[in-house]
């Protein structure tokens, strides 16, 4: 998909918090990040650990986001949630931040097209095992849209959530 400028001059995204602190997973873990935490997601997995983004927030200009992670002075910036993709304007905060030259994280669920995040930009998506109780949800079309950068992670909760990994890593050949 062609990518072009977004108009973000009047763009509000809600959010929840905006922090710096150190990755904490994926191949970035042990990294200084700054986490932009969006308020809002459509799922309730059993385990979440941020129901307090489910609701709430502040409306933010997306130039007064961009502006506090330059305050910070750290080029890794994860944008998470929550759930970030339910704002449709996440994917022109991505944009706007590799604009900027910072290093563009986006944690996601998987349940929502991560088509519509700029190609530059970093997926991190959860493929929702079973015990979550939102598998169902997954949008498999997801995988067809992921770069070698990209990253899958599985939270697992027993040995059927494990088992159930090892299976679609196999069936969707993950582990190329």
């Amino acid at each position: 998909m062609p990518e072009t400028k977004p108009d973000t001059s009047t763009q509000t995204l809600r959010v929840t918090e905006i922090y710096k602190s150190v990755q904490g997973e994926s191949t970035w873990a042990g990294l200084p990040c700054i986490f932009v935490r969006l308020a809002r997601c459509h799922l309730r997995c059993v385990w979440c650990d941020t129901a307090y983004a489910f609701y709430g927030g502040d409306n933010v200009a997306i130039a007064d986001i961009v502006a506090k992670c330059r305050e910070m002075e750290c080029p890794l910036v994860e944008i998470t949630g929550g759930e970030p993709l339910v704002q449709p304007a996440c994917a022109d905060l991505a944009q706007v931040l590799l604009d900027e030259e910072f290093t563009v994280l986006v944690e996601t669920s998987g349940s929502l097209p991560i088509y519509v995040l700029p190609a530059a930009s970093i997926k991190i998506m959860y493929l929702k095992c079973p015990d979550s109780g939102e598998a169902d949800n997954n949008c498999w079309d997801n995988l067809g849209w992921l770069k070698p950068t990209d990253q899958i992670k599985f939270v697992v909760a027993s040995r059927g959530d494990f088992e159930w990994a090892e299976k679609v890593i196999r069936e969707h050949s993950l582990q190329d």
